[in-house]
């Protein structure tokens, strides 16, 4: 009997000292098991210590991600119970996104949100450059259906902001009906399972088509894509994604046959993205099908980055793509540098929030009007001194600052091309490619709108 004591305290003792012994110190240490950031130092992060401490210690604690997959597979073996934190279970054994299909939005976000795209719209329309906009559904909304009993998915807020669209002209794609529509064909456009936050290859491939189809009406030479244009297979998936929990599922998988130049690292070092959101990439295809394409700007979210790519890649001669959450904002930027012949804008249903589109950045919004547009009563040249102009030219972008004190409702630098400049602190900024810059230096003029 002492024996079994002693025995049983040694367990005890070790069920509490082992993970401790394996605490993660880790700075900067990701979890896998639910896809974000672990909690950093109690003591300097912000809010209530004593939960700080708390939630520190439920993170870094050792074999914290062995513990939670042990606990969800026995969940779901014994009850049939997802309790994984990024995921849930529907009817039939489908998975969605933990949270996603109940979110709620706010009447005044989302008129921002069409003010926004129809500013954007407007910007590209007075430069003759045609534009489309994409909204992308949810899992849910495609398989409502499967939805668990008891959860009130609610997309009044979507009929809301495609009337919104709808009332400013907005040239707009709503993939609900191509996807739902590729179901009812007998497609999936979705996993059963696997990356429930994202359509799959099959549903990146339509909901491209569709964006294709669309925009070749307001801009030429849109090459359409085939599905031959494509390898096709499947991939074995045996756990969720960025998860252990355990899956076995086929999943369809297109492969690109295109040649393609990839450019991403002439820009990478010097183009401006905000911290948390830094995709890009910029890719020449050499293909003859696409030889006389327009060159297109895409802002995209994770729909588009992680299996859209392909498919607009191998529909443009020149494809250059942004991750949108909060850079698009900034979409003047963007089109000065890469001066495209379209644009898209792609966003997923569920990023409709403050996190990926700042609220009053949008509701900020003033973008230039084109100065060809404007009458010569309306704007003067400026008389600059070379001292006035800051110039940083890098490998590939060249960054030029007026340093005035004075502010104006809009400035214009005029060189190969006509650029909008913006306000930084202590003047107006223009960021173009350095090749732009050297071949029309001599031409530099500032023009400013009238008060």
């Amino acid at each position: 009997m002492k024996i079994i004591k002693i025995i049983s305290l040694i367990l005890f003792a070790a069920v509490i000292i082992v993970p401790l012994a394996f605490f993660n110190t880790e700075t900067d240490a990701i979890s896998l098991i639910d896809n974000r950031k672990l909690a950093e130092n109690p003591f300097t992060a912000k809010g209530d210590i004593t939960q700080n401490i708390q939630n520190y210690v439920n993170d870094r604690i050792g074999f914290r991600d062995e513990m939670i997959t042990a606990y969800t597979v026995l969940n779901d073996k014994l009850f049939h119970k997802m309790v994984h934190p990024s995921y849930s279970y529907g009817k039939d054994g489908f998975v969605f996104g933990a949270g996603m299909s109940t979110s709620k939005k706010s009447t005044d976000f989302v008129v921002a949100f069409a003010d926004m795209v129809a500013e954007i719209q407007e910007y590209c329309t007075a430069r003759n450059v045609p534009f489309l906009f994409v909204f992308n559904p949810a899992k849910p909304a495609v398989y409502q259906d499967k939805i668990a009993d008891g959860i009130n998915y609610n997309r009044e807020w979507v009929d809301l902001f495609l009337a919104e669209l709808e009332k400013r002209n907005v040239n707009y794609l709503d993939n609900t009906a191509t996807l739902t529509k590729l179901r009812e064909n007998g497609v999936d456009g979705f996993n059963q399972k696997y990356d429930a936050n994202h359509w799959n290859d099959m549903g990146a491939f339509y909901g491209t088509q569709a964006m294709l189809e669309q925009l070749s009406q307001n801009c030429d030479n849109i090459h359409v894509n085939k599905l031959e244009e494509f390898s096709q297979t499947e991939e074995l998936k045996t756990s969720l994604l960025a998860s252990k929990f355990p899956i076995e599922e086929y999943v369809p998988k297109l492969g690109s046959k295109a040649s393609v130049t990839v450019r991403n690292k002439d820009y990478l070092g010097e183009l401006e993205r905000h911290p948390s959101y830094q995709g890009f990439g910029y890719y020449v295809n050499h293909s003859e099908d696409v030889k006389d394409t327009p060159k297109v700007l895409v802002f995209q979210g994770s729909y588009m980055n992680s299996y859209g790519n392909k498919f607009l890649m191998n529909a443009f001669s020149e494809y250059i793509h942004v991750h949108d959450y909060q850079n698009v904002l900034d979409f003047p930027y963007y089109f000065n540098i890469f001066q495209p012949e379209c644009v898209i804008f792609e966003v997923a249903e569920y990023t409709f929030t403050n996190q990926y589109f700042d609220y009053q950045k949008m509701k900020g919004l003033n973008y230039n009007p084109p100065l060809s547009a404007l009458e010569e009563t309306m704007y003067t040249c400026q008389d600059i001194a070379i001292e006035d102009l800051v110039v940083e030219k890098g490998e590939t972008l060249t960054k030029i600052t007026w340093q005035t004190e004075q502010t104006y409702p809009y400035v214009w630098m005029t060189l190969d091309n006509t650029y909008d400049m913006r306000k930084v602190e202590g003047g107006y900024q223009i960021t173009i490619e350095t090749q732009r810059y050297e071949a029309a230096a001599d031409l530099l003029k500032i023009y400013s709108a009238i008060s």
